[in-house]
């Protein structure tokens, strides 16, 4: 048998650092590693637990030279997917003792498999290894078992504990013992420089060497990183026996390519060698920055429109994420990314109001702020189109556009004529003059109160717009009004009246990108999918949860009708959230969004007390959000928040509630059909259709709209921090723009979805250059029956209003906190 055992020597003789004496069922020593430490494919040589931590597909090589004659070396390739919980590798070594493959010095092939479960705190693994040998019948007959764990509880801290060949092989007739490797690593520095410690220990046998956790070998690791995606590597080994051995080296990753390299030095009079490792990933890695500049083009008409889902899709749950939010962490990113000199954004037609117009106009002032070029191309536009466009440096337009830059009107509709002609009543009960979104059904034309709030929220919306454009494009104010007077602009006339600065066609558009930056360019296009990169931090980061209130409010699970033009925001669904993520120590903080105009006041008042109840029992800060509406209901959700955040032109307010019915008596007369009611109790039938409301039933219900109103002004008074009677002053159904909210003390700040997330940042005392993992719910998009398509353009608009105006009573018996009329800006 002393071929095997001099084989087994000089399989030894390939050490690494730290190890006592490698056994013949170690593979290839690998550059600086530490058990604590590996998470890639190269975990199947050491710790097999660090499997569950590497994300995506990864095939590495790892190559020994030695310093003499290139003795001994070895070529290993491995591979593992990883994700969803859990990982599997496998890996191929080959093992060279000398430069020959003999009895003496043999050559042998090592296959392992593995497989771990677990990843973000804690995970387990396994791992097998076979070997294979021409020279040698007992090395082709040995193959071992390892076991590992990896704890990683904290960002600056990871445990490792792994057991080598705990299936006690044997080479021949010889024993080969159990090893164990403890491993203990913590980053001081953030990312910056991380320590590592393993101590390894053999279990005892009767070959009477030492062994026991108390004759253990040491391996002190060290790594510090100079840049992104360039570190130094450093590590130290000190053997029971005495004897000192070291690693230095370096690694450098390139997003999806990486590599590590370290001069390997044993100690003892051992052959040194050079130990390479090279990387290829599925999913980057933050890398070394290469300098090189990019133009990019981001079409908005593409970005911003929702997604639709499949049979398919919807069988398996599929969701979509705001589209807005997914283009303003786009524009966002490319802001930051230090190669991006140009942005261009194409554009036919914005499908946005004029709250979330501004937040993408912010976004592009962003994109400004960071001394990037913006140009903006219109294909066609109207106001909202323009006022956005108008933010860039640059406004192209196509030679043929459509440029409705005209001003903004609003439409309210009355249908109190039409349901007179057919005998239907509008029967309901308000508080405040200005609630007045029953006026749909009861009145004939436009209250004077109503009056009053559209012209004022058109004078704020207009005279902002103005004032923006007219800076943008350096014109006078008058001239920009009497352009706006003709109506549409041809294209033509726009250029001269210097509303755009040229007329390109799509084709032209990198020439004059180039020339706005002085080079030559090449546009890349560009999308809002996030991008996935995988973190080098050992725990998640902390969790900024988005709770979504978008639609008309009520009870149960939400949705939206198969037309798509009623959204409905399901307190159920939604409270039901909130409430998960308040009990959820890693979520840190609540942005709730909400863009509705209100609906059942009692939905609402669930959904209030979810946050309040995240609030003030569980201690999470809650920061609210308004895109174009936050109205009645809606604004009734946000006051339970710590701050609030709304647009300029954010419609908002309406503090009033109101309840009907309609009397449908008349009608059934006319068409011949007779409803017979037996009840008992005198108002049982309080909201048939078949009667109208007595007057007692109407004081009734006047004493219940006016309770929650009550209710609703108290809530307002205690998250505003303002006196009841100045509430009830600013309330009674009043509709206010976001900057006149903003004026009276109804929101706290300017700001749309990143700055309300920056805020809740801050009040969970997380740092602002502290990446987040972000929460926010996708929808599933569900639209089957798109018949509204098959009328008339022309009659489109009013079916989709006809559609929503009904949608404003809600289920029967109901009180309807909900803005007060169905308007529409154009």
């Amino acid at each position: 048998m002393r071929p095997v055992r001099v084989a087994a020597l000089a399989l030894a003789c390939a050490s690494s650092v730290g190890a006592q004496e490698r056994s013949s069922t170690s593979g290839i020593p690998q550059p600086v590693q530490s058990f604590a430490l590996t998470d890639d494919a190269t975990a199947l040589a050491g710790n097999p637990a660090g499997l569950a931590f590497s994300r995506g597909l990864l095939l590495e090589y790892v190559g020994q030279r030695g310093f003499d004659q290139g003795m001994p070396r070895a070529d290993g390739a491995y591979l593992s997917l990883g994700g969803w919980g859990g990982a599997l590798g496998a890996s191929l070594e080959w093992l060279h003792a000398g430069s020959e493959c003999t009895l003496v010095t043999p050559c042998s092939r090592r296959f392992s498999l593995g497989g771990a479960v677990g990843g973000g705190r804690l995970a387990i693994g396994a791992a097998h290894h076979g070997f294979s040998s021409s020279e040698s019948a007992d090395l082709d007959r040995l193959g071992s078992w390892d076991l590992g764990a990896l704890a990683r509880p904290l960002r600056w801290l990871s445990l490792g504990y792994t057991a080598l060949d705990v299936n006690g092989p044997r080479l021949g007739p010889v024993q080969l013992p159990r090893r164990h490797v403890a491993a203990v690593a913590i980053r001081p520095l953030r990312e910056q420089v991380t320590l590592a410690a393993d101590a390894i220990f053999r279990s005892c046998t009767d070959d009477g060497r030492a062994c026991g956790a108390e004759h253990p070998d040491w391996a002190f690791t060290a790594e510090a990183r100079l840049v992104q995606g360039l570190q130094i590597l450093g590590q130290v080994g000190l053997a029971n026996g005495g004897n000192f051995s070291g690693q230095v080296g370096l690694q450098i990753d390139l997003a999806r390519f990486g590599a590590r390299t370290a001069a390997s030095f044993p100690g003892g009079g051992a052959t040194g060698s050079q130990l390479t490792a090279l990387r290829l990933s599925s999913v980057p890695v933050p890398g070394l920055h290469i300098p090189r500049g990019r133009a990019v083009e981001l079409d908005l008409d593409r970005a911003l429109r929702r997604q639709g889902s499949g049979v398919i899709g919807i069988l398996l749950g599929e969701t979509h994420r705001d589209p807005l939010a997914l283009t303003i962490e786009e524009l966002h990113r490319l802001a930051r990314d230090p190669d991006v000199r140009a942005v261009v954004l194409r554009s036919g037609n914005l499908s946005l109001g004029a709250g979330r117009s501004e937040e993408l106009r912010s976004g592009i002032e962003e994109l400004r702020a960071a001394g990037k070029k913006v140009a903006f191309y219109l294909e066609s536009a109207g106001d909202l189109d323009y006022s956005v466009a108008s933010a860039a440096d640059r406004v192209y337009a196509a030679p043929q556009a459509v440029l409705a830059v005209n001003g903004f009107s609003a439409t309210a509709l009355f249908a109190g004529a039409g349901l007179d002609k057919l005998g239907v009543k509008a029967e309901f009960v308000r508080v405040g003059a200005y609630k007045n979104a029953p006026d749909v059904f009861t009145r004939r034309e436009m209250s004077s109160e109503q009056r009053e709030v559209v012209n004022a929220l058109l004078d704020d919306v207009f005279g902002r717009y103005v004032r923006r454009g007219t800076q943008a494009r350096h014109l006078d104010e008058e001239k920009f009004r009497r352009l706006l007077d003709r109506g549409l602009q041809t294209p033509q006339e726009a250029q001269a009246q210097g509303l755009v600065d040229r007329l390109v066609y799509p084709d032209q558009l990198e020439e004059e990108v180039g020339t706005l930056i002085g080079g030559h360019v090449a546009l890349e296009k560009v999308g809002t999918e996030p991008p996935s990169v995988r973190s080098l931090r050992w725990t998640p980061p902390p969790t900024v949860a988005v709770v979504r209130v978008e639609g008309n409010i009520a009870r149960g699970e939400g949705g939206s009708d198969p037309l798509g033009f009623v959204e409905v925001a399901g307190s159920e669904s939604i409270a039901r959230r909130i409430h998960r993520l308040a009990d959820d120590p890693s979520v840190k903080a609540i942005v709730v969004r909400v863009d509705s105009p209100g609906g059942d006041g009692s939905a609402s008042d669930l959904i209030w007390r979810e946050l309040t109840r995240a609030r003030r029992e569980k201690g999470k800060p809650v920061v609210a959000s308004m895109g174009d509406v936050a109205a009645s209901g809606g604004y009734y959700v946000a006051v339970a928040a710590d701050e609030i955040y709304a647009e300029p032109s954010t419609v908002t307010g309406s503090i009033g509630v109101f309840a009907g019915k309609f009397d449908l008596e008349e009608l059934y007369r006319e068409l011949g059909l007779k409803l017979t009611t037996v009840k008992r109790g005198k108002s049982a039938d309080l909201f048939s259709t078949a009667r109208a409301l007595t007057d007692e039933e109407r004081r009734t219900l006047q004493e219940w709209v006016d309770a929650f109103y009550g209710q609703f002004v108290d809530r307002v008074a205690e998250g505003r921090r303002l006196p009841r009677e100045r509430v009830d002053e600013l309330g009674r159904g009043r509709v206010w723009s976001g900057n006149q909210a903003l004026e009276r003390g109804l929101v706290d700040k300017s700001g749309g979805l990143r700055e309300a997330i920056a805020a809740a940042k801050s009040r969970a005392r997380v740092a602002q250059d502290e990446p987040v993992l972000l929460d926010d719910e996708g929808k599933r998009e569900v639209s089957f029956l798109p018949a509204l398509q098959l009328l008339p353009g022309s009659f489109r608009p009013l079916s989709a209003r006809v559609l929503r105006a009904l949608s404003l009573l809600g289920e029967p018996g109901t009180l309807r906190a909900i803005l007060p009329f169905d308007l529409e800006v154009n």
